[in-house]
């Protein structure tokens, strides 16, 4: 009798696991982007969406970057986007109080609300990386940061869900943990009387090495705008939005290429000073990121990232900077 027992009951778990009924398995599957896809072409909704509807929002458009399919075709010859648009947007009233909580949310903040449509397709994609990924990207932690932003980009999705009411959402995802995503830097300075000296004189010679060597800085913004009330724990804080024209191009546009990885474009680099230090902190994602989170396969595409990534590094070391472990 007891073997029977034993028999069935292994019999019923088993049969249980295959019909879920015990099955106790966490997926771990996360997404990574929340898309949103509509027939045609509908430029025009999305303009009007990205003036005064997100501005209601609480958003600013630091550097709008329209048609940037244009542009390719004008550099070199060709493109196969009908539609490319980086707009950078940023909701620094909401964002500054979680800057003060852990400054490296900045990392994402300005972000792409990317919107892409393919010649050969008679639909158009507006596209942005989720709060969780940025969240876990930038290694915060702490539970206010992670709900209050949260809250602000289900904002966001709830105006373009409402201007697209009829799109058809989507996700790009990806499984496991995410590591040695984020590169930090630090420089110590001399403190001088008037630290707005020092700031001028380190802008201007980020923005005059990195533009040497082939980039672009296609944005900025300063989170403290002049004003001393605004971020107090700070003496300065700034964000450089930085681009790599033929390597966004060979990503983004020609055979094979994918303009959902645009998303991560243009990439964010900030900048601080906390109040009353001789320490300029930088933060900046990782290229590597891209390759983690979208399928880049051909060697090419996989090279230029690789190179660039031991590129931005290095040309931060020959700025001044040294790099921290975090």
């Amino acid at each position: 009798m007891n073997k029977l027992m034993t028999t069935a009951l292994a019999l019923s778990v088993c049969v249980s696991g295959l019909l879920g009924v015990e099955n106790t398995t966490v997926s771990t599957v996360k997404n990574s982007t929340i898309n949103y896809t509509m027939k045609g072409n509908v430029s025009e909704a999305y303009g009007l969406m990205m003036d005064k509807p997100i501005k209601a929002l609480g958003y600013r458009l630091p550097d709008p970057r329209k048609g940037v399919n244009d542009v390719y075709a004008k550099q070199y010859g060709s493109t196969t986007l009908e539609v490319l648009n980086f707009m950078t947007i940023v909701n620094d009233k909401k964002v500054k109080p979680l800057l003060e909580i852990d400054p490296r949310l900045a990392g994402f903040n300005p972000f792409n609300l990317v919107a892409y449509k393919h010649k050969n397709k008679d639909e158009m994609v507006v596209s942005h990386l989720t709060a969780s990924v940025i969240i876990e990207m930038l290694g915060i932690t702490d539970t206010t940061v992670i709900t209050e932003y949260t809250k602000l980009m289900d904002e966001l999705d709830g105006l373009v869900s409402k201007t697209f009411s009829d799109a058809k959402v989507s996700h790009h995802t990806y499984e496991g943990a995410l590591a040695d995503t984020m590169m930090h830097f630090e420089m110590v300075f001399e403190r001088p009387e008037d630290l707005d000296d020092f700031i001028d004189e380190i802008q201007e010679k980020v923005e005059d090495t990195f533009t040497k060597k082939g980039y672009i800085m296609a944005g900025f913004f300063d989170y403290k705008q002049g004003k001393p009330d605004l971020l107090p724990s700070y003496d300065a804080f700034w964000t450089f939005s930085l681009c790599h024209f033929p390597y966004s191009y060979t990503i983004f546009d020609n055979e094979g290429a994918m303009p959902e990885a645009a998303v991560f474009a243009p990439c964010t680099m900030y900048m601080y000073i906390k109040k009353g230090t001789n320490t300029l902190v930088m933060g900046m994602p990782r290229l590597a990121n891209w390759s983690k989170l979208f399928p880049i396969k051909d060697k090419k595409r996989v090279d230029f990232l690789q190179k660039l990534d031991a590129d931005i590094p290095a040309t931060f070391e020959e700025i001044g900077f040294k790099a921290i472990k975090k």
